[in-house]
């Protein structure tokens, strides 16, 4: 995973590489779109301050909605790509079942059906997991308006797993409307009859007027008018299906009322109105006034033109003039910086001459007294450390006194065993502490010598002077950190060996090998005794205390070990060392 200050850093980058996109396609943005763009913008921004991924993902998702809003695919896929690589790193959630169904919307505007129905499956499961009725209900509507796409039924390379079907589209509708039942959601349950509504007024059923009809209630009850018009539309269009005509034109006329009412000059919603006036009065075979709206329809769609290309030129020519007075201003702005600058590096040069001479005498005084300083905190250090270092090795001496007093009190053989490895233990700490502080490298030990060292106590305290030791260490420097537990499993094994493997063994043999592979160091210990074959051998070592403790080492090393009889003992451990050579 990258640092958070590179990641935050790429993250920066990949911000102003979308908004030079922004910037390069904005002629195709509306007012709308423009401000939808800053304030994800500003969410994103606010994001790679306070370093949060989520909040992040967050403003990815909204930038590619006004992308894919404006038409601008290929832009929205690369938004909701950089959403979705954060969303899936969470796990499931709301947020990432419903990036998948615009990832729907995206791929089914380019007709990749396969893959918009692959994303809803997807998204279906997250919901299924979080368990998310709200977002089943999406999905469902999303599905149904699949298999209800138009472009869909006139494709003709069909996709491999979806058809058009009005019956499977009504299906899905159906179950997304019995959630928002559920749910008590009037709004979704509102524009899932008006979907379904036209669904069945396709089939040319007319129960889609009952549809058209509940669906304008609700949005009545909601008091949202916008919705309620469009209502009103499709069920002026569904009573004209199905030969109710004398109903139309009361709809048409409080349509009318109500543009004029609330003066509005949407071309689109003008167009829909006066084509609902001009299939009206086709149905009713009133040609002369179908003709007349038939007019009015192409008059509105050349106005709408119109009015986009006027909207495009005088947003560049708006963006032009400001361009220019800005150019302006930064010229003016920068020629009277030059100036002030001019004035103020003669004056700034002559006083910095004369500070200079100031600092140079205060700083060589200052590193005068810091060095005297430094040199009396060293000494001192020096000798609290030599303190230090005689203390611990009198405190082990102690310790390792009143171990052995206590143990020559014992009658009990196991007691005054279980005693004696202690001090074996307590002596490789000794061993450790005079390879770390005794020498010229503070810190740090050679291994091979401190191996070797604790080796030769463990032998000489079980009088195994005349085992055969054969080493194979190669040259490897540890921090304490890692000696420690190395030294501890090395006296655990060696007084296993002293133990078991080598009484009433004539020829006993003690082997170490120590080397590097790649970035692991292998540590072998053997013996040629007679192994862990006995049943009553085994058990004692593997529940004895120095078997937990060589398992607590090397899990504090981080590493692996295995045991292998088939020649005597053999002790195999893996870890990854801090060398230093």
């Amino acid at each position: 995973m990258l640092p958070y200050k590179v990641f935050y850093l790429v993250t920066a980058i990949s911000l102003f590489s979308g908004l030079h996109i922004v910037v390069a396609q904005k002629t195709n943005y509306s007012a709308e779109h423009i401000e939808k763009i800053a304030y994800a913008d500003s969410i994103l921004k606010a994001a790679i301050l306070k370093k949060d991924s989520l909040q992040m993902a967050e403003a990815y998702y909204l930038l590619g909605k006004v992308e894919l809003s404006a038409g601008n695919h290929l832009t929205a896929h690369a938004w909701f790509m950089k959403s979705l690589r954060i969303q899936e790193k969470f796990g499931d959630s709301y947020e990432l079942g419903r990036l998948y169904i615009r990832l729907r919307e995206k791929e089914q505007r380019q007709g990749h059906y396969d893959n918009a129905l692959n994303y809803l499956k997807a998204a279906k499961g997250v919901f299924k997991r979080i368990g998310s009725p709200v977002g089943l209900m999406r999905v469902y509507t999303s599905i149904g308006e699949l298999y209800a796409d138009e472009i869909l039924e006139n494709k003709v390379n069909q996709p491999e797993t979806i058809t058009f079907s009005i019956d499977s589209a009504f299906y899905y509708h159906k179950k997304a409307e019995a959630l928002a039942t559920v749910l008590k959601d009037t709004m979704a349950l509102a524009n899932i009859r008006i979907s379904s509504g036209k669904l069945l007024l396709l089939k040319k059923d007319p129960k889609s007027i009952l549809y058209f009809q509940q669906s304008l209630n609700e949005f009545t009850q909601l008091k949202e008018e916008n919705e309620r018009i469009s209502a009103m539309l499709f069920l002026a269009s569904a009573y004209i299906a199905f030969n109710q005509t004398e109903k139309v034109p009361a709809i048409l006329v409080q349509v009318q009322q109500f543009y004029e009412k609330n003066h509005l000059h949407n071309y689109t919603w003008l167009r829909n109105l006066e084509t609902a006036y001009m299939n009206y009065y086709k149905a009713t075979k009133q040609w002369d006034k179908a003709f007349k709206h038939l007019e009015k329809v192409k008059d509105l769609e050349r106005k709408e033109l119109l009015a986009n290309q006027e909207g495009a030129i005088t947003r560049l020519e708006i963006e032009y003039e400001t361009q220019k007075k800005e150019a302006l201003l930064k010229k003016q702005d920068e020629e009277l910086i030059l100036k002030n600058d001019y004035v103020h590096t003669q004056q700034l040069f002559l006083g910095a001459l004369g500070v200079l001479f100031l600092l140079t005498g205060g700083l060589s005084f200052f590193y005068y007294k810091l060095y005297l300083k430094n040199r009396q905190i060293s000494q001192r250090n020096a000798v609290l450390i030599k303190e230090q270092n005689h203390r611990v090795k009198n405190n082990l001496q102690l310790v390792s006194s009143l171990l052995s007093l206590q143990a020559n009190q014992f009658s009990d053989p196991a007691s005054k065993q279980a005693t004696e490895n202690n001090l074996l233990r307590i002596e490789s700490m000794a061993i450790l502490h005079r390879e770390l502080y005794d020498k010229e490298e503070l810190a740090v030990i050679n291994l091979s010598d401190f191996i070797k060292e604790i080796v030769e106590v463990v032998v000489q305290t079980f009088a195994y002077e005349h085992v055969e030791l054969a080493y194979s260490i190669e040259p490897v420097k540890l921090n304490a950190d890692q000696a420690l537990p190395v030294g501890l499993i090395i006296t655990e094994l060696v007084t296993n060996s002293c133990k078991y493997a080598f009484p009433d063994n004539p020829m006993p043999l003690l082997a170490i090998n120590c080397k590097r592979e790649r970035e692991e160091l292998i540590l072998n210990v053997s013996d040629n005794g007679s192994g862990l074959k006995n049943n009553s051998s085994v058990e004692a070592v593997k529940t004895s205390f120095g078997m937990k403790l060589i398992q607590m080492q090397v899990a504090q090393l981080r590493g692996s070990y295995s045991f292998d009889s088939l020649n005597g003992t053999t002790f195999t451990m893996k870890f990854k060392p801090d060398f230093l050579l």
